[in-house]
């Protein structure tokens, strides 16, 4: 089989994956898939064994993140793994490759660094419009597993990066009290601009009256000590990364309820988040 220069190859991945191979295709591209023995596609998408894929596609896009349990690809509705070894490298060799922390498979499999896979997470387009449906994914978590509402409620946000950027103005146009946690001054002014309260983050532990606390910070800010200072009953959402920013035992010994809400995009906006990456993937082969 020759290589096709304008197919696709969408190996493992969750829903985000499915909505991007199905995108791609109605772009007119051929899409092979690979990794979706239990999911359903329109016709435009052909499903395919890894060799096949491999043999036919010019262009490799792989999931984010690449690997989940650092053995195998992430690949959610796949029969069987899809082992990240010598084999699965050497099948990606002369390919253009596409993948979310591509850095975590190299681990598990080193011959992959020679693959030249193209980290499209890394990038600031993606992480932009990857935070805003964070964003609203954290508010969809947020009214769903708290009793009362968000308007009149008061929120605590840990950081004001991509994320706590895009999460503060949605909470206070829903009308809540935001107050956020700051590091630098510049980053108080851009809070009081946005019309929430800015607290430095040293004063963390000194707690208050909050009825949710945000954290978009992959550092364990909300130890046992600090967790200590907030009332019974408050909601904890961690939107950091993987393995999160909240001792999930104390939060629990001390009645305060902690949801890891990772990977939100996958799970609350998955078309939004196949969309993402394509835009980007494209973005990234114009350049």
């Amino acid at each position: 089989m020759l290589i096709n220069r304008n197919s696709f190859g969408i190996i493992g991945g969750d829903r985000r994956q499915l909505a991007l191979a199905e995108s791609i295709a109605g772009d007119g591209f051929l899409v092979y898939a690979c990794g979706f023995e239990k999911a359903e596609f329109g016709e435009a998408v052909q499903k395919a064994d890894l060799k096949k894929t491999a043999a036919a596609c010019a262009t490799i896009l792989l999931p984010l993140p690449i690997t989940a349990d650092g053995v195998s690809l992430k690949a959610e509705y796949a029969e069987h793994p899809i082992l990240l070894n010598e084999s699965f490298a050497e099948l990606l060799q002369n390919h253009r490759v596409y993948a979310g922390m591509p850095e975590r498979a190299v681990r598990v499999c080193p011959a992959l660094a020679q693959v030249g896979m193209q980290d499209y997470s890394a990038r600031e387009d993606f992480a932009l419009r990857n935070a805003a449906v964070t964003a609203e994914g954290a508010i969809e978590c947020a009214m769903r597993e708290f009793p009362g509402t968000i308007c009149g409620s008061r929120c605590l946000i840990a950081g004001f990066g991509r994320i706590g950027s895009q999460l503060a103005p949605r909470l206070r146009a829903l009308g809540a009290a935001v107050s956020v946690t700051v590091r630098r001054a510049e980053s108080a002014a851009a809070v009081e601009a946005a019309g929430c309260r800015a607290v430095p983050l040293v004063k963390l532990g000194d707690g208050g009256e909050y009825d949710f606390l945000f954290n978009t910070v992959p550092d364990v800010l909300f130890t046992q000590k600090v967790l200590s200072v907030y009332p019974r009953g408050t909601l904890l959402i961690d939107l950091s990364s993987a393995p999160g920013g909240v001792d999930m035992e104390a939060a629990k010994k001390l009645g305060i309820r902690a949801i890891h809400a990772f990977s939100l995009p996958a799970k609350v906006a998955p078309r939004t988040a196949g969309e993402i990456i394509k835009q980007t993937v494209y973005h990234m082969m114009r350049e």
